[in-house]
């Protein structure tokens, strides 16, 4: 009999729902077409509308299944949690451990390096840059006549904007004030796109000769100096000796460069065309990429524009090379690759704290193995029982992960501190957990469930089943339970051992770098920035003159050896440099004279940082604006320009018709960094160019932050108005110059000692493991006649093999890791045979002291009781 066309949709459906469901309605749906004379088309979607929702039932009632199925999996977890409080906080707290340290170093990582920067589209913001490929020194400014022939032949920017850094005094009511910020073109603004939050930016009319003096203040500044005048687009200000109208008013929490505050914006003025001495100016460049260009496509067009200047101008780009860098690399600088170390490492934590909870699972399952062979002798598949165990292990998993986020929420922010330069990255003054933090906290618990899941899944077969059911006392692991598990224990030694070479190496690293002798004493040296007021001390001479005093007061005051000046600061970076040129020796035409560094500072500060005095004096009162020129040399120079000759008496180019008379010889400075080599350096006399605002280093015999009172007081003995800034020791300083370093040899420190103390526990566990399963084994060998001696040795080789795997792979690992670490390294090599000779030590002391307790009490087993009960 042929079927229907309703009766062959329904053979779609399930048996039970046809037969239950579809063909009762379907029934209905056939008397009410005979009873009310329904259309044949009505009738037609009605049957393919209940055809539909018998589908749509069919479908729901799986998920309605698993879901309800789901639900009793975690009751039933938490409950079996309850009765092994042990085994469960045991569990947690290695998750959390794990989880809670890869989150919250996660939280300074994505802060970091993966925060949108507070700039439109910030991606496209590029730094425009220098390096001399003579001496490969590189530099973050550009000279004024390169950036102008930059500005107007590059072809990958919308536009090639300029800045200086501005360091002035604002006058008020009030006492005066110390602000930070930049002079910067127009071009800059639109760079950035950035609006300001009331009045305007620049425009090309401030840049006119002779143009009205104005100013872009910051929010902040708006706020605690201004009262949030509401006028304040009618006021102006004053900085130093002259007063600039406000014109506009940047949006909260605006900075740029991000290093340093940004209170006041001033209009820099670039000349049209390019001066014809090439390096008499500075100043930084940064533009935005064209729709369409890479970063990669503009430092070629760098590169190209580099050559064709040093075919225009040989004399003097000899050697000059442009290049470009994204914003997010200058802003984070040299703490990207130590930041991704770190997060590797900190993941191999979590491995181990994952391997740990993997065999507290398999352990675990030894007791379970009854209960679970019932239920498959039942009927229950292998399947449901995985599953189980995957609820279980994610009830886990999500417990740890929460407490690991708590823990992190914590911990992110200290961390951050840690962190070199701090201020200057925008994003680390809100790290925390966020939405991103919390996505990876999740995707990590997941990553630890299914691998829990897995490992516990081990021996879960028929024949396991039958093997439980026959002989209830002798319930063991699987083969693959066992080979597992010991295997585990390989791999968390092998991750130990990886993190214990990297901390190994970056102590070491951090030993050489901190034995490292700058040049100078920074013991019990101040340093802080001083600002005289500009109208009382507007030409050299008042400078000069008011300096003498403020040095004389300062050197009257108890406990004070030395005072001096500078305009650097040693080991922050500085690589000013100028060309050294003979006046016996000129050099030939088409040649760019060498470079080497420069410094304006006082006799004062050779003594006060105890650089020695190899040859001639110091500057002194001799040294005023209107006696002749002088300079003082390093020893690098006396070595390298003056190669058997007394440079004392010699004379050096310092213009294209002025000499200078070298004075004296001093010791060599690693003036950038304690990494760099020591320093080829000229200084001039700070008594004859000095500024408003300088830096002072006073020698103090004691604690050089205690003496800053008494410092102040000189200070405001002799100008009541001067400004003072940032009082620091040296010593703290030079400290941060070794920051990086620092901070990876604690956290890797830290994390190696984590990974050893998990190692340790996973070795005791699966050793105690092995001895209570061989406890028969070893009752019989006790009452044959093997000695405790013996017992104790023949568990302590098994330790000894599982380490040793463990050992060499780690070691094999760790050579490679190692070699990522090289940028953070300093007179260490990542195959440095101490630290590899130690980790492994260290690790085969902790492995085989965790052997020896189950070893120990192995031995003591008592034959007779052992082979009664069995």
């Amino acid at each position: 009999m042929r079927r229907s066309w309703p009766d062959r949709l329904g053979a779609l459906l399930p048996e039970a729902i046809r037969r239950d469901l579809f063909l009762p309605a379907l029934a209905d749906l056939d008397h009410d077409r005979v009873r009310r004379s329904t259309g044949a088309a009505r009738h037609a979607l009605a049957v393919i509308a209940l055809f539909l929702d018998c589908l749509r039932l069919q479908v729901r009632a799986p998920r309605k299944d698993l879901a309800a199925m789901f639900v009793r999996d975690v009751r039933q977890s938490f409950r079996i949690f309850r009765r092994e409080p042990g085994f469960a906080a045991a569990a947690v707290v290695m998750l959390a451990l794990g989880v809670g340290a890869n989150t919250a170093l996660f939280a300074v990582v994505e802060a970091v390096l993966l925060r949108p920067l507070p700039f439109a589209n910030a991606s496209e913001v590029v730094l425009v840059k220098h390096r001399d490929t003579r001496t490969g020194l590189t530099k973050s400014d550009l000279p004024v006549a390169d950036f102008v022939d930059l500005a107007g032949r590059q072809k990958s920017f919308t536009a090639l904007g300029g800045y200086y850094p501005y360091e002035g005094v604002l006058s008020s009511a009030d006492e005066p004030a110390r602000v930070y910020g930049a002079l910067m073109t127009p071009a800059v603004f639109t760079i950035l796109e950035v609006q300001p939050a009331m009045g305007r930016f620049f425009t090309a009319d401030d840049l006119r000769e002779g143009a009205a003096r104005v100013v872009v203040i910051s929010t902040e500044l708006w706020r605690t100096q201004l009262g949030s005048d509401p006028a304040v687009l009618s006021r102006s200000i004053q900085l130093g000796r002259d007063r600039y109208a406000v014109v506009g008013v940047t949006a909260p929490g605006f900075r740029f460069p991000t290093n340093t505050p940004t209170d006041v914006i001033l209009p820099a003025r670039v000349p049209p065309a390019a001066p014809a001495n090439r390096r008499s100016g500075w100043i930084y460049g940064v533009g935005r990429l064209n729709p369409g260009v890479t970063i990669d496509r503009a430092e070629a067009d760098f590169n190209a524009l580099s050559q064709a200047f040093e075919r225009e101008f040989p004399t003097q780009n000899q050697g000059s090379q442009y290049y470009t860098e994204s914003l997010r690399d200058a802003v984070v600088g040299d703490t990207r690759r130590p930041l991704l170390v770190l997060l590797a490492a900190v993941g191999f934590v979590l491995l181990i704290a994952c391997a740990n909870v993997g065999n507290l699972l398999l352990a675990r399952s030894l007791g379970r193995q009854q209960e679970l062979a019932m239920r498959l002798a039942l009927g229950a598949s292998r399947g449901r029982l995985i599953a189980q165990m995957l609820t279980e292990a994610l009830v886990l998993s999500f417990v740890g992960g929460a407490t690991g986020v708590a823990v992190a929420a914590a911990a992110a922010p200290a961390l951050a501190t840690l962190i070199p330069q701090a201020e200057a990255i925008p994003g680390l003054a809100r790290v925390g957990v966020n939405t991103w933090v919390l996505v990876f906290s999740l995707a990590a618990s997941l990553f630890a469930a299914l691998l829990f899941s897995a490992l516990a899944s081990f021996g879960l077969t028929r024949d396991g089943a039958r093997g439980a059911l026959i002989g209830q006392r002798r319930m063991t692991m699987s083969g693959g339970a066992k080979r597992a598990a010991t295997s585990l224990v390989a791999f968390e030694i092998a991750l130990a051992v990886v993190l214990l070479i990297g901390a190994g190496l970056t102590l070491r690293s951090f030993a050489n770098l901190i034995g490292v002798n700058p040049g100078f004493n920074d013991d019990g040296v101040l340093t802080l920035r001083v600002g005289l007021p500009a109208g009382r001390y507007a030409d050299q001479p008042a400078r000069s003159a008011g300096y003498r005093r403020l040095f004389a007061a300062i050197d009257a005051a108890p406990g004070i050896a030395a005072t001096g000046a500078a305009m650097v600061m040693p080991l922050t970076g500085n690589n000013w440099t100028s060309g050294l040129v003979r006046a016996d020796r000129p050099i030939q035409p088409g040649q760019r004279a060498p470079e080497v560094g420069w410094q304006s500072a006082s006799g004062g500060y050779f003594r006060a940082l105890g650089i020695p005095l190899k040859s001639g004096r110091l500057f002194d009162d001799r040294d005023t604006p209107d006696s002749p020129p002088v300079v003082i040399i390093s020893e690098a120079i006396a070595q390298r320009f003056f190669p058997g000759e007394d440079a004392v008496g010699k004379r050096l180019m310092t213009g294209a018709t002025t000499t200078a008379e070298i004075v004296g010889v001093v010791g060599d400075i690693k003036r950038s960094s304690l990494r760099d080599t020591p320093w080829a350096d000229l200084y001039f006399p700070f008594e004859r160019g000095s500024n408003n605002g300088t830096t002072l280093f006073v020698k103090t015999g004691g604690d050089a932050a205690a003496a800053f009172p008494a410092v102040r007081a000189a200070i405001r003995s002799v100008e009541p108005g001067a400004i003072l800034v940032d009082p620091r020791p040296l010593s703290d300083i030079a400290a941060e110059s070794a920051a990086v370093p620092k901070l990876a040899m604690r956290l890797l420190g830290g994390f190696a000692a984590i990974a050893l103390v998990l190692a340790a526990v996973g070795i005791y566990g699966v050793m105690s493991y092995g001895v209570r399963r061989r406890t028969r084994e070893l009752g019989t060998r006790l009452a044959l006649g093997a000695s405790r001696g013996q017992i104790i040795a023949l568990v302590m080789k098994q330790g000894a093999t599982l380490t040793a795997a463990g050992l060499v792979l780690g070691l094999v690992v760790g050579l490679y890791a190692a070699r990522a670490m090289s940028s953070v390294l300093y007179g260490v090599e990542p195959w440095d045979p101490i630290a590899l000779g130690a980790a492994a030590a260290v690790l085969a002391i902790a492995a085989l002291g965790a052997s020896y307790g189950p070893a120990r009490r192995a031995s003591r087993v008592d034959p007779a009781v052992t082979l009664a009960s069995e």
